[in-house]
């Protein structure tokens, strides 16, 4: 009787522990398949967007855009000089370099002058020469006038700048006088500055002198693509400006902008001007090394410079450029002035291409 109780009891016993441990099984079950599942869950979704996180985007060489940039007083009048804009993302740079309107350069066979071409067909003439003779692609082109470059720095503001020499000098039948000292630029004084035709070292002291103040300029406005004060700043470009750039380019262009506003090192940088005026003052060659260190700076792999003899852009120190013969019509206008002394290029924060 007692071995029967027992007996029982340890069945039901058992019985007992066998449910409870099953019980105990499934639930422990669960809890790791949710917790696996969660974790599975969680490393993908780690791993996966990773790819597409903000600051690993990096701009290519498809990103890139060229601009010929004429300044000048009011439209339709021929302009003082010319600015080579480059947007150069893949290269964390935007390129400037200044070129006046007497350099000189070759077109369909003959010796002629960047001025001389716009008066013969424009804006659009002259980027089509100029591209060819550099071997360089100028996808762009735009004309900015005082008026047009002051709804451009409406955004902001005046420009703190800190003039080194004293202008005193007739310009646009205007005297410009402007002691050395610090000014808050308007536009006015800003294109005062990049087109004043009397500096002591000639051309190259007025591109080293305009490419230096257009830096400084996009340097402190280059932050403002990052909020919507960017957008309203590229829509007024587009109707202020007389240009062939569309809204299209600058959505494209969009993340690229953002990207070197981001940048903490300053992406402006110079190419600067040397070169040799002509016998009568009125034509400018460019040195091979100066042609050499442009095609470089905005050049393509496979494109051959005009100028060139089909060998690669001269990368060495530049050299002296051999004269060339001046234009019938422009031997004609000699000026008579004395020659411009040149002088070395002036002290600046950003680094010289070579």
């Amino acid at each position: 009787m007692v071995r029967r109780e027992t007996n029982q009891w340890l069945m039901a016993f058992s019985v007992s522990f066998g449910v409870t441990f099953l019980a105990m099984a499934v639930v422990l079950g669960g809890i790791c398949f949710v917790s696996y599942t969660r974790t599975g869950l969680g490393m993908a979704e780690v791993e996966k967007p990773q790819a597409a996180r903000p600051d690993a985007y990096l701009p290519d060489r498809e990103d890139r855009l060229v601009m010929l940039v004429a300044g000048t007083e009011e439209e339709g009048q021929p302009p003082d000089s010319y600015l080579l804009l480059g947007f150069l993302p893949d290269k964390g740079k935007i390129a400037l370099c200044v070129l006046p309107a007497i350099t000189y350069l070759e077109h369909g066979g003959q010796g002629t002058t960047l001025g001389r071409m716009w008066q013969q067909g424009g804006l659009g003439y002259v980027q089509k020469g100029l591209s060819q003779y550099l071997g360089i692609p100028i996808h762009r082109r735009a004309t900015v006038t005082v008026e047009g470059l002051d709804a451009l720095m409406a955004y902001g503001g005046l420009l703190d700048y800190q003039l080194g020499v004293d202008l005193d000098y007739p310009f646009h039948g205007r005297q410009v006088v402007m002691p050395r000292g610090r000014y808050q630029l308007d536009s006015r004084r800003v294109m005062d500055i990049i087109g004043y035709p009397a500096y002591q070292g000639g051309e190259r002291e007025r591109s080293d002198r305009a490419a230096l103040l257009l830096s400084q300029l996009i340097s402190r406005d280059l932050p403002l693509f990052l909020g919507e004060e960017g957008e309203r700043l590229q829509r007024t470009a587009l109707t202020a400006l007389d240009t062939d750039l569309s809204a299209a380019d600058c959505l494209r262009r969009a993340p690229a902008l953002e990207f070197l506003a981001r940048l903490e090192l300053p992406v402006t940088t110079a190419v600067y001007l040397e070169g040799s005026l002509s016998r009568n003052y009125t034509v400018y060659h460019l040195t091979a090394g100066c042609k050499g260190r442009i095609w470089e700076m905005y050049g393509e792999e496979g494109t051959r410079p005009a100028w060139d003899a089909g060998e690669a852009a001269p990368a060495e120190e530049p050299v002296p450029d051999q004269k060339k013969p001046v234009p019938p019509a422009e031997s004609s206008r000699d000026s008579g002035r004395p020659p411009i002394q040149e002088q070395q290029p002036l002290e600046s924060p950003f680094v010289k291409f070579r």
